[in-house]
């Protein structure tokens, strides 16, 4: 489905209508056609308009591509990877999806595939409202915005996690729970799918900002670059999170470690000072019988030094175990 068409000059844009034909005969110079979950029609009508090699159109209808950049010339084929959140899942999950980009001297073509992943509200918005920026740049320029915009949601989503993690490691100190290892092995996992998806597109994203090509000016080439740098920063994000996490199940298995010792202390501490007055009322406690009959008992001093004896002594233990800081 043709999302959008939009052409621009210097000073003034237009959206078109979604018809590829027309839209080109009304073409102000620089046109961007976005399409999302193209349909075999729309690229095969592509093809036909702009000649696109016909393994580029492959690529644009099978998912789960490689990143690459491919130079045909009089035009650029590049396959960019992110990572979203699935849709309509109960819980949270990632999923990687693709983006595919034509460059060509007046011409930027993006074919995304259905569900979400990035918007390019912003771009479009942009343009209708003739940001200078981009109006008075060419092609080139517009194909950064659109990758500028699509590595904005790495460094939107490690922001996400980043502030969950920041949330974990201050309960981790104060008060670890079990749940909060589990979710710490899901933001792993999360990471090295992030890290998955980055790693192949340094290159793709290295090669566009050094790229010899007409289609890449040297104006253009510093803002290539600066996407290039926002990659590697998510990269360096990513691995430094990764880190962090380790560092929280670190903690915790260390904090259930001290918390098992602290237990086990303190049964140790509770049978020292339990078992050596019930060995002492075992053996007294046969010589003083029959409480019923005999009430006199109570009243004689060897049952009440007995008695005592057992108090000092558990007094004792509990000052030596003080004593010894068990």
């Amino acid at each position: 489905m043709i999302k959008r068409i939009l052409s621009f000059s210097k000073g003034d844009s237009m959206s078109h209508e979604v018809n590829m034909e027309k839209a080109i005969e009304e073409n102000l110079g620089i046109m961007w056609i976005d399409i999302i979950d193209p349909k075999i029609e729309e690229l095969n009508l592509l093809q036909r308009l702009f000649q696109f090699h016909p393994l580029t159109i492959e690529d644009c209808l099978e998912a789960n591509q490689r990143p690459k950049l491919e130079d045909y010339t009089d035009y650029l084929f590049i396959i960019l990877v992110g990572v979203r959140k699935k849709p309509e899942e109960e819980e949270e999950e990632l999923e990687p999806y693709q983006i595919a980009i034509y460059l060509k001297e007046n011409f930027v073509i993006t074919v995304r595939e259905k569900r979400g992943g990035m918007s390019l509200k912003t771009v479009h918005n942009k343009i209708l409202l003739k940001n200078t920026r981009i109006l008075n740049q060419r092609a080139a320029f517009l194909t950064y915005s659109i990758i500028d915009t699509f590595i904005d949601g790495y460094l939107e989503l490690l922001e996400e996690i980043e502030d969950e993690i920041e949330e974990m490691e201050e309960i981790v100190v104060h008060k670890p729970k079990r749940d909060l290892l589990d979710r710490t092995f899901d933001l792993r996992t999360y990471i090295l799918i992030i890290i998955k998806a980055i790693r192949p597109q340094r290159a793709v994203l290295r090669s566009l900002s050094i790229e010899d090509s007409n289609l890449i000016s040297s104006l253009a080439q510093p803002y290539f670059s600066d996407v290039y740098d926002h990659i590697l920063e998510a990269n360096d994000l990513s691995a430094t999170y990764r880190e962090r996490l380790s560092s929280i199940v670190e903690v915790y298995l260390s904090s259930a470690s001290n918390k098992m010792n602290d237990t086990m202390r303190l049964i140790a501490v509770l049978t020292a000072v339990i078992t050596i007055p019930n060995l002492l009322a075992s053996i007294g406690g046969v010589n003083f019988r029959d409480f019923s009959e005999n009430p006199e008992i109570f009243l004689q001093a060897p049952f009440w030094i007995f008695i005592a004896s057992i108090i000092i002594i558990t007094i004792i233990i509990v000052l030596i175990i003080r004593r010894m800081e068990l």
